[in-house]
């Protein structure tokens, strides 16, 4: 029988890389799930003497790209753990039917009825009762749910650390249904890595994910994290108009559903929670918002489950913007009753698919009615967009004292209402003449989805840019020098900091106006103005620097228009 000392957390076993391992998961490189199990005497015939648990379970670590899925090939999967606190002296059914949510209690009842789960070695039943340091063994045929395709790139890499812009709809370690289709899992596998979490983001949501190589490289990241020294960033596309001015919302939360993984506000036992919010662009044509948020405390769901509370939850949520779950109001001001909520969400997946208020089609996950003819369990559909995506991106992660940070790009999500003005502004640029020392800028003016004013390069007399034409264009046409708040400039070239003619620099220009965000289809290289810091001028005012990618080179083509003219000039007088 396995002893209170062997499940201990105190032994502190390590691997290779110095990250502390569970027990069980020691135990898989020595265990078989032949011995485990029964050995002769077992119900499942399958299983080979001699063949570890862990060598059994890597030959299903085999991956399929199949369109916008991953896929992993059915395999035997042995379920290996040691009695956690909170399991002790309670009856091994009852833990299988309140802990684990995808399958149904009557496959817990046959399993443990048949004798295919044992406690320490020997086959367990209905009356079994868990104590502390017992070991739990279950074997079953696992069918993983596919996930997202997307590329997982990397931002950073160094011998401790790897910053991913991790995708969304892939978990990011083992857990529930899912153990290689999951982001630790598919870097020892594909790219023969050994990586351990160093934070955590849920299935759906993506951006930014530290991952450690060594415990000695991570432990000081890890320390930041929780002593919250590190101030996190994150962007959402949330349903409606958001306000303009800067919101905080400070509701304590609680997780009233484990196994679904819903959380709401709970005033009386929630666990202290505050996010601020500051609205980046607003979209009447879709009616959604980019918003910026800071998350102050790491609860689960936070950022979601505030941003319903404020009546703006995430545009394609499955959970907190479905309306079957919720009703109308999408559980705005915390609406609704948390045991109806509870019913609701329990179908979802199982009865019917998923649903969002901008995907309201129920097109994804459901059970079949078909049963897998090797487990006898059922079997599920593919995911939808529902299942695989959530507006939800973590951007930034920048240590307090400044000496480190890392940032992603803005997802396509973010930027894809805005492409059609950065278009507008690379139009703008084109309408400018050729000319040999200057270069050719387009800018546009947007409030609420609204053009106020364009400009290009030297459209007003003199050696005039593009944002200075555009604003003063407007400032005519109104009479007045000010702008509507939420007013939103693109450009197709970052905005300058150093005017060689004396002139006042863009930057600075759109620094005394009340614009929040700047969109900009090109930073500004070397050739126009050395070291320009509109960035770090803008971030340190609050105002959002956005790249829209796509644009590069002809927004540098444009802007060199009749250059080359310069050049061939030069390249004759040298030849004369």
């Amino acid at each position: 029988m396995a002893t209170k000392r062997e499940a201990s957390p105190s032994l502190q076993l390590r691997d290779s890389q110095g990250f502390r391992m569970k027990r069980q998961a020691l135990d898989k490189q020595t265990l078989t799930a032949y011995e485990q199990l029964g050995g002769e005497a077992a119900v499942d015939k399958s299983m080979q003497e001699g063949k570890t648990i862990e060598e059994e379970e890597s030959e299903g670590a085999s991956y399929i790209i199949d369109g916008r899925l991953r896929r992993v090939h059915p395999y035997y999967f042995t379920y290996l753990t040691y009695c956690k606190m909170r399991w002790r002296d309670r009856k091994l059914i009852d833990i299988f039917i309140d802990e684990f949510r995808d399958r149904a209690p009557e496959y817990y009842r046959k399993a443990i009825s048949e004798g295919s789960v044992t406690l320490n070695k020997k086959p367990a039943n209905l009356e079994s009762i868990v104590r502390n340091g017992d070991l739990i063994s279950h074997r079953t045929y696992r069918r993983e749910p596919p996930v997202s395709s997307r590329e997982i790139k990397i931002v950073f890499e160094n011998e401790n650390i790897i910053a991913i812009d991790k995708p969304s709809g892939i978990p990011v370690h083992p857990t529930g249904r899912y153990r290689y289709n999951t982001i630790t899992k598919i870097f020892q596998h594909e790219f023969g890595k050994i990586v351990h979490p160093c934070n955590r983001l849920d299935r759906l949501t993506s951006g930014l994910m530290f991952l450690g190589k060594t415990a000695k490289g991570a432990d000081e990241f890890v320390k930041q994290i929780r002593e919250r020294s590190v101030r996190k960033e994150y962007l959402a596309r949330v349903i409606g108009e958001f306000p303009l001015e800067e919101t905080e919302v400070d509701q304590p939360l609680r997780t009233v559903a484990h196994k679904l993984g819903l959380n709401r506000v709970d005033i009386k036992d929630g666990k202290e929670a505050k996010t601020i919010f500051r609205r980046v662009s607003y979209d009447p044509e879709t009616n959604t918002s980019i918003v910026k948020c800071q998350p102050l405390t790491g609860r689960t769901h936070q950022i979601r489950v505030h941003l319903q509370y404020l009546g703006h939850p995430i545009a394609n949520d499955p959970i907190y913007s479905n309306e079957f779950v919720w009703g109308k109001n999408l559980g705005k001001n915390n609406e609704g009753d948390t045991e109806e909520i509870i019913l609701r969400l329990d179908k979802i997946g199982k009865e019917r698919s998923s649903s969002s208020w901008f995907h309201p089609q129920e097109d994804g996950e459901i059970l079949t009615g078909k049963i897998c003819e090797v487990s006898g369990m059922p079997i599920y559909s593919d995911p939808g967009p529902n299942d695989l995506d959530l507006w939800l991106h973590a951007y930034k992660y920048e240590a307090a004292d400044k000496s480190w940070s890392y940032r992603t790009e803005y997802p396509e999500w973010a930027l894809s209402p805005h492409r059609k003005f950065m278009e507008l502004a690379v139009t703008l640029a084109d309408k400018c003449g050729e000319t040999q020392t200057q270069f050719n800028v387009g800018a546009v003016l947007v409030n609420r989805g609204e053009i106020l004013a364009t400009g290009h390069s030297r459209e007003l007399p003199g050696n005039t840019h593009a944002e200075q034409c555009a604003l003063e264009k407007y400032f005519e046409q109104i009479g007045k020098r000010e702008l509507p708040l939420g007013t939103e400039i693109y450009t197709t070239m970052e905005p300058c900091t150093l005017r060689l003619s004396g002139n006042k620099p863009c930057a600075d220009r759109i620094l005394d106006t009340n614009i929040k965000t700047c969109f900009v289809g090109v930073a500004e290289p070397d050739i126009f103005v050395k070291d320009n810091s509109c960035y770090k001028k803008f971030t340190d005012n609050k105002i959002e620097y956005i790249h829209i990618p796509g644009y590069e080179d002809e927004c540098l083509r444009i802007a060199k228009k009749g250059h080359e003219k310069k050049e061939e000039d030069k390249d004759e007088r040298e030849v004369v």
